[in-house]
């Protein structure tokens, strides 16, 4: 008879594994997909003008979502791990699910198992992103944006047409010669000085766009520049033989997306070789992102000990507490890591400890409360705290 309550134990504690993770992968893909999407709306906002004006294609669009995802899944999944963990342990206690289990003589330490196993992958794969993805996105993305960019100013499809998309400047050619990248019968007005009017005929010419610099360069043979100079009334007309009109789009690129890689998004060795020619305290910040990329992923294996405890504990405080549990977490783990960063650029601390500082902060945090998940307790957390602060201010009085 043992026998057979202890087979069927295993049964169960099996069907429960399986139920908690598929609610809880189901709650983490969902608010790891908004969540995402809140933030790259954020940046794909600063270029609406840009696809709207330009008629930029949908697949270049769902490109640009795409590579702008990396940078904040960094921080979004650790989120919506804690999110969804809180969350779904959070409506079993409310439900009495938590209180069924006991009754059976579970310990609930069981529950750690499903969201550790949920926890370390998301750890991989959050470490998977900070070294492959990230990196390579912040150039994908740069490239893609800079190609929409040159959709907007291309002249292979509009001979005979007056191409008016870079703000001040009217470009007309005859013919365009695709396979020389040669054109024929070159017109450009140009009107950015207010002061200034010119006009360049040419017979023929050259496109060329750098894309570190984002120089659009005319390289034009055999034409005349018409040039008035309003505040002299002085008009000008030269000959030239070659002549280069260079013309800058970087302002035709949101302000907020620079086009060389920042910190966060170089790899280790691109990290690394900054920090040949870097100052002490550059270097020190360099470093510290290097071991960022382990730490921030490693943040859901802190969570682990975390959530549970919240979660199970969490009686009859609404389904909103568990987001607002969440985010106040994660507000804390912000608050540490930018408090564990100043501290350590003042004290030198070694870079290693001052990123894995915040992980090791939560993750006793955590082993404290866990000591007594199995005990019944009849007051809610906001209820604790509000006590604790009416003590304290009756105290203080």
């Amino acid at each position: 008879m043992l026998h057979f309550y202890v087979s069927y134990l295993e049964i169960f504690k099996k069907k429960i594994y399986g139920y908690i993770f598929k609610e809880i992968l189901e709650i983490l893909l969902l608010s790891l997909a908004v969540l995402t999407f809140i933030m790259v709306i954020a940046r794909i906002g600063q270029i609406t003008d840009l696809i709207i004006n330009k008629g930029v294609e949908i697949k270049d669009i769902v490109l640009l979502i795409v590579y702008s995802s990396p940078p904040y899944l960094t921080f979004t999944l650790p989120m919506s791990f804690l999110l969804s963990t809180i969350v779904v342990l959070g409506r079993l206690s409310t439900e009495n699910e938590i209180l069924a289990l006991k009754a059976h003589g579970i310990n609930l330490n069981m529950l750690y198992i499903p969201v550790a196993i949920l926890g370390i992958a998301i750890t991989l794969f959050g470490i998977l992103n900070t070294l492959l993805f990230l990196p390579n996105s912040g150039d994908l993305f740069r490239k893609n944006l800079i190609n929409i960019v040159k959709k907007g100013i291309t002249l292979e499809d509009r001979e005979g047409i007056f191409t008016d998309n870079i703000p001040g400047i009217v470009i007309y050619v005859d013919k365009v010669d695709i396979d020389n990248k040669r054109l024929k019968g070159v017109l450009i007005s140009d009107d950015r000085d207010n002061g200034i009017k010119q006009t360049i005929t040419a017979k023929s010419g050259i496109i060329n766009l750098d894309p570190v610099t984002m120089d659009l360069n005319f390289i034009l043979e055999d034409g005349n520049l018409h040039r008035w100079e309003k505040n002299k009334d002085i008009y000008r007309n030269l000959y030239f033989k070659e002549y280069l009109f260079s013309i800058n789009l970087e302002k035709n690129i949101p302000q907020k997306v620079p086009l060389r890689k920042r910190p966060y998004e170089m790899d280790i060795k691109d990290l690394k070789k900054a920090m040949i020619n870097a100052s002490a305290l550059d270097r020190y910040e360099l470093n510290l992102e290097i071991y960022k990329k382990f730490s921030i992923p490693f943040s859901c294996i802190s969570f682990i000990f975390l959530t549970v405890p919240l979660g199970i504990r969490r009686r009859i405080e609404g389904k909103l507490s568990g987001i607002a549990y969440s985010l106040l977490i994660f507000i804390l783990y912000y608050v540490l890591m930018a408090f564990t960063e100043n501290i350590g650029k003042s004290l030198q601390l070694p870079a290693f400890l001052t990123s894995f500082l915040p992980n090791i902060i939560i993750f006793f945090i955590g082993i404290f409360l866990m000591r007594n998940i199995n005990y019944e307790e009849y007051e809610t957390i906001s209820e604790r705290i509000r006590h604790r602060w009416s003590v304290y201010l009756e105290k203080t009085k």
